[in-house]
């Protein structure tokens, strides 16, 4: 897997702070292979780095590296991790030095381990060599703006393909993983999807790119790229335009799906329609009424004993939390990543009906 790295070490003490808003966006347009490290850690950058963990911990799976054990104390350690962060590395400390952190959170980097790798790397061989090796390559961010070809022959040099024409096949999920359709991919499309983070395939039948949305108006955003344990097949996850993947005009190429995305969008046509009777209308243009029901529903769900009162009164709770996500301009996506950084937490938040 490669990981891209930003280093704080490239950044002037006086000039950090003022540099994290660039550093989230910088870590946003790394994220394309699910992990990113930070490096240059120190107690001096602790504010900045928690921004980092908070902003970033939902969207990836980020490391933040030390480079010994008594650079930070354990309270500082722990505050990173519940702020987001997926693990603290080291080069030198084979094992946590520190009671209150799994063995699993904190990781040893060494050449000849399953693990990153912290020296530089000078080329493209020497990537797809570890790669190869059953090892993660670090990489300057930086690398994947500037130099999306050597991603690209990094790509090509770990895939493999049984298919005649050398395409990798590539499934296409949208933000929540629902499957949008099959497509196929070769280094030129690659390159493409890197350079303009957009969805880019190669056509079988024209023989040439197909650049999603280009002629439907349906386009695509790149959010990520993942490859399978065989290396011989791709995963695109996109941000998926109106009216969606298919030809059909519909979000996915695998029909109606029953999944909660679906009952958004449902709810935001609801929102926008021309029937002003609509519960979910009224809801979102009564903010105080929308509260209350919040509030009733709620208190109901809290109360309910068995599995099927529970189940219906969940339902309720959910709509109308729907409603409110939906009045807010927030996203489902956005609703995951900030409980997946929440999995990140060592320590639990302090219980005030426990105290």
């Amino acid at each position: 897997m490669i990981i891209p790295c930003i280093d704080l070490f490239a950044h002037r003490r006086e000039e950090l702070a003022e540099d994290v808003e660039r550093l989230i966006e910088l870590g946003k347009q790394s994220s394309l292979f699910g992990k990113l490290a930070v490096s240059g850690g120190s107690r001096e950058s602790i504010a900045e780095l928690e921004t980092i963990a908070t902003a970033l911990g939902g969207m990836v799976e980020l490391l933040i590296e030390w480079k010994t054990a008594s650079a930070l104390d354990e309270a500082n350690l722990l505050r990173l991790l519940n702020a987001g962060a997926s693990a603290i590395y080291s080069c030198e400390v084979s094992e946590s030095p520190f009671t209150a952190i799994p063995s699993d959170r904190w990781i040893l980097i060494h050449a000849d381990q399953n693990a990153v790798l912290s020296e530089e790397i000078p080329n493209v061989a020497n990537w797809i060599e570890l790669q190869l090796r059953g090892l993660d390559v670090l990489i300057d961010a930086r690398t994947l703006q500037s130099e999306p070809r050597q991603v690209v022959e990094f790509l090509e040099g770990i895939l493999v393909s049984d298919r005649p024409d050398g395409l990798w096949p590539t499934v296409i999920v949208d933000e929540l993983g629902t499957a949008l359709g099959l497509a196929y991919s070769n280094s030129e499309s690659l390159l493409d999807a890197l350079t303009y983070r957009r969805g880019t395939y190669w056509s079988r039948s024209r023989n040439g790119l197909w650049i999603k949305g280009k002629e439907s108006g349906a386009t695509q955003g790149l959010l990520g790229i993942r490859w399978d344990c065989d290396r011989d097949a791709l995963r695109f996850q996109v941000t998926q335009g109106s009216p969606g993947f298919c030809h059909l005009k519909t979000h996915s190429c695998f029909g109606y799906e029953r999944g909660i995305a679906t009952i958004l969008e449902r709810l935001r046509e609801r929102a926008t329609g021309d029937d002003l009777q609509s519960f979910t209308r009224k809801l979102i243009n009564n903010p105080a009424m929308l509260k209350a029901k919040l509030l009733e529903e709620a208190g109901e769900l809290a109360d309910a004993s068995n599995k099927e009162h529970i189940v219906f009164e969940a339902a309720d709770v959910l709509y109308f939390t729907m409603i409110k996500l939906l009045a807010s301009g927030g996203e489902l996506n956005e609703v995951y990543q900030e409980l997946a950084r929440r999995m990140n937490r060592v320590v639990r938040r302090p219980n005030k009906l426990e105290s």
